[in-house]
């Protein structure tokens, strides 16, 4: 957990802490990159937008990895930080259950990652969504609070969705509500959001952000 939520403050401070905002809008398991001291980056920036402070959203072509795209933007094309939101959702429900977003050789209701978990979370069947495979099992608390956390994050109603920022917080918070939390938030010590803004341009190429400067170093977009 703590690699994704260090990938989190990555995406974080691309939505929070540059002007221009940056979108990301292909977020998933595949870049997520790691370094020798099990450090998370955040790859491949070639679909990347920019998004104006006076703006709310952009609209594009719709691009993004199936499974982990947010309805409204595959449906509208209009783009904003809360489609990486969805994302970084889905991407919680992949980590927990060691599922992939879509797999067509499962079951016809296990198809679809998000809406079997939102099943099994209905009917209070939370161990039944764990990986099989993980060396050690988290916590009912643990495990309850990120699935809560995971469904938020893909709510159908984008506005619903919290903020980066926000889902981080929850995730790393031992007493987390369950509930709206509507205090003002703080960047944590020594997060990337603790930097200033930094003017960004965009750009085309694959590239790899550590959130530990202001640029991008071009890296292959798959794991090392």
């Amino acid at each position: 957990m703590a690699i994704l939520i260090w990938f989190g403050f990555r995406i974080t401070y691309l939505h929070e802490g540059l002007e221009p905002k940056v979108v990301h809008r292909d977020i998933k398991s595949s870049n997520i990159l790691l370094d020798k001291r099990w450090s998370s980056k955040v790859s491949d920036f070639g679909l990347a937008k920019l998004l104006g402070s006076d703006s709310n959203y952009v609209t594009t072509r719709v691009m993004g990895t199936f499974g982990y795209v947010a309805p409204e933007y595959a449906s509208t094309g209009m783009l904003n930080e809360r489609s990486d939101v969805y994302s970084f959702g889905v991407l919680i429900m992949e980590i927990i259950s060691g599922r992939c977003p879509v797999d067509y050789a499962r079951p016809p209701t296990e198809v679809n990652l998000v809406e079997w978990l939102k099943k099994m979370v209905s009917n209070r069947d939370y161990e039944a969504v764990l990986d099989p495979k993980l060396p050690e099992k988290p916590s009912s608390k643990a495990l309850k609070k990120a699935l809560l956390v995971a469904l938020r994050c893909v709510d159908p109603d984008s506005q619903k969705r919290p903020k980066m920022g926000h889902a981080i917080h929850m995730l790393e918070v031992d007493d987390f509500p369950y509930r709206e939390d509507r205090r003002t938030l703080r960047p944590c010590q020594g997060s990337p959001l603790e930097k200033s803004r930094k003017p960004v341009t965009e750009s085309g190429h694959s590239s790899c952000y550590d959130g530990n400067s202001s640029t991008a170093a071009t890296t292959p977009s798959r794991f090392q």
